[in-house]
């Protein structure tokens, strides 16, 4: 669709890359905490500026990977048991050693 013809359907043609300055660092920080709160596990960095904010919003905290660390155990534990799956505390134990993967932590 052209923009005339956005225009002439009443939508707002401003179409923005993710933001409006490489330079808006507060505004980064908000954009992917709130990503982060909706699930996301990443984004893009439009400037390498951008990325250490990215990687301080998205990476687990000491206390995630401690209670990921917790849940691999607790998985393990019912693996020994002879059970296929478990949650933990309603999350998949699988989802734990992704995140202790990607955090550059072996699973104990």
């Amino acid at each position: 669709m052209t923009w005339p013809r956005v225009r002439h359907a009443g939508a707002s043609p401003e179409l923005v890359p993710l933001l409006e300055s490489a330079a808006d660092l507060d505004g980064l920080r908000a954009f992917a905490e709130q990503n982060r709160a909706l699930g996301y596990e990443g984004m893009i960095a439009i400037h390498p500026s951008h990325i250490p904010v990215i990687n301080e919003v998205f990476s687990p905290s000491p206390e995630e990977l401690g209670r990921y660390a917790r849940m691999v155990a607790a998985m393990e534990a019912a693996q020994a048991r002879g059970e296929g799956a478990i949650t933990f505390e309603g999350a998949m134990a699988a989802r734990a050693r992704s995140a202790l993967r990607a955090a550059g932590r072996t699973p104990p």
